[in-house]
């Protein structure tokens, strides 16, 4: 078994996140059920909030585990590595992504070489019980 597959296996179920009331919902319900989960940043959030913010957010929301999705953009990866991200994704060039991937292992960081199937919360609207069944059900890897 190589390391990202060692990676997947020990991940919490994932959230789909775009804002910090999201953020503080997904682990609200998983604190109240005690479930683990993974914050996962949205698409292109990177560009337009930047790691920093992101970052933030998780920590106010009380998230004990996020992964911020870096999409194309090596530049961010690496500025996310500096604020302290501990897991990290970036697709693009196999020879960029494996020389990101290699600082993000020497900075203790987790790179995820692909994203992990992940709750969309603004699809369950006001009620979190399809939340909760996804935490519980994902929750058992």
């Amino acid at each position: 078994m190589n390391r990202q597959q060692k990676t997947f296996q020990s991940l919490p179920p994932a959230v789909l996140v775009r804002t910090l009331a999201e953020a503080r919902r997904a682990t609200a319900a998983a604190q109240r059920h005690e479930c683990p989960v993974l914050l996962l940043t949205e698409p292109g959030a990177q560009a337009r909030l930047g790691p920093g913010y992101l970052l933030e957010m998780v920590h106010q929301a009380g998230a004990a585990r996020a992964l911020l999705d870096c999409g194309g953009d090596a530049g961010t990866a690496m500025l996310a590595l500096r604020l302290g991200w501990r897991d990290l994704h970036l697709g693009g060039a196999a020879d960029t992504v494996a020389r990101v991937a290699a600082m993000a292992e020497a900075a203790g960081c987790c790179f995820h070489a692909n994203l992990p199937a992940a709750f969309d919360l603004s699809a369950c609207g006001p009620v979190d019980e399809p939340l909760v069944e996804w935490l519980a059900l994902h929750g058992s890897n």
